[in-house]
C-alpha cells in the first residue's frame, strides 16, 4: 500500500501541476490543505496510543531539538553579511523538513507501519514547533518584523495535532488503547490524507520558476543532509530511533511557502528546492519500497 501511495503521490503532484494552467490554484489549495490539517489531527491521536515511550524515544526527541537548532545557527553564521531576505530564504530551505505529510509515508516504506507512531511523535513534538513557532521568529527578526514568538506559541499549543495527539498519549499512559480495527482506520486515513496534498503541492508549485542550477542542488544538498546525518551518527552512540533520522532528511516543507509569503521572504531559491527535494525523497523511498518487494 505504502508504494502505490507514494507513486500515486508523484502522479497527482504532476497532475496539480499541469491543472494550474486550467484552474487557478488559490482557488482550492488553500481550503484542500486546510481541510487535510483538520482531518490529520484526529487519526493523529488514535495513532499515537499505539507510542512505544522508551528511553529512545526522548533522547531522541532532544537530540534532534539540539540538531535542528545547530543546524539553523549554521545557516545564520554562514549566510552573514547577506542580505536579509536572502538569509530568510536560506534559512527556510535548509531548516524546514517535511516531517508530517511527507515523512508519515516514507516512514512507513523504509520501516514498515509499526515506525508511524514514531514518526507522528517526531511531527508533532520536534518539527512542529520549530517550524511554526522557532523558524518564524527567526525569520521575522531577520526582515526585521516584530516576531510574536507568544503569539505563535500559543496558537501552537492551540492546534489540533497537539491537543489530539497528547490527548492519545495521556490514553496510551492510562493503558486505555482503541481496537485494533480503529487504529487501523486512524493510520489510513493519516496515510491516504498526503494524496491530495501532493495535488496541492504540485499546483502551488506551478506558480514559481523551478530552475534547477548548481545553487539549488546545494541547498537540497543541505536540507536532506543538514539534520539526518548527524542524527544517524548519534545512533552509533545512542537509542535514536530511525524514523526520527529519516523524518528528518525529508524535503522542503510546504508550510515554508506561508512563512515566506507572510515576511515578504523571496523564493526564488525555495520554490524549486521544494520541488527537487520532495522529487529525490520520493524516487528514494519508491527505490526502498520495490527493493523488498
Amino acid at each position: 500500500m505504502a508504494l502505490a501511495l507514494l507513486i500515486a503521490g508523484m502522479a497527482l503532484a504532476a497532475a496539480g501541476y499541469a491543472s494550474a494552467r486550467l484552474v487557478d490554484p488559490e482557488r482550492w489549495t488553500a481550503k484542500a490543505l486546510r481541510t487535510l490539517f483538520w482531518l490529520g489531527a484526529p487519526a493523529s491521536g488514535v495513532v499515537a496510543t499505539r507510542t512505544d515511550v522508551h528511553a529512545g524515544l526522548v533522547i531522541g526527541l532532544v537530540a534532534a531539538w539540539i540538531v535542528l537548532g545547530l543546524s539553523a545557527a549554521a545557516v545564520l553564521r554562514l549566510s552573514h553579511g547577506r542580505p536579509a531576505g536572502e538569509r530568510a530564504e536560506l534559512l527556510l530551505a535548509v531548516c524546514w523538513p517535511n516531517a508530517a505529510w511527507l515523512g508519515f509515508p516514507v516512514c512507513v516504506v523504509v520501516f514498515g507501519w509499526g515506525a508511524l507512531p514514531l514518526a507522528v511523535a517526531f511531527s508533532q513534538l520536534c518539527t512542529g514547533p520549530f517550524t511554526l513557532v522557532v523558524l518564524p521568529g527567526l525569520v521575522a527578526a531577520l526582515v526585521h518584523e516584530q516576531a510574536d514568538w507568544l503569539g505563535r506559541a500559543w496558537a501552537f499549543a492551540r492546534n489540533p495535532y497537539l491537543i489530539c495527539v497528547s490527548t492519545g498519549y495521556a490514553l496510551d499512559a492510562l493503558g486505555v488503547a482503541p481496537p485494533a480495527s480503529v487504529t487501523s482506520i486512524g493510520r489510513t486515513v493519516l496515510l491516504l490524507s498526503t494524496l491530495p496534498a501532493f495535488a496541492a503541492v504540485g499546483a502551488v508549485l506551478a506558480g514559481h520558476r523551478l530552475r534547477v542550477d548548481p545553487a539549488t542542488v546545494r541547498l537540497v544538498a543541505a536540507r536532506l543532509t543538514v539534520a539526518s546525518v548527524p542524527l544517524l551518527a548519534l545512533r552509533a552512540l545512542l537509542p535514536i530511533p530511525g524514523p526520527f533520522v529519516v523524518s528528518a532528511g525529508m524535503a522542503v516543507g510546504m508550510g515554508s511557502f506561508g512563512v515566506a509569503a507572510v515576511y515578504g521572504v523571496p523564493t526564488r531559491r525555495l520554490a524549486p528546492a521544494l520541488a527537487l527535494s520532495t522529487a529525490l525523497v520520493l524516487a528514494a523511498a519508491a527505490g526502498v519500497a520495490m527493493a523488498r518487494n
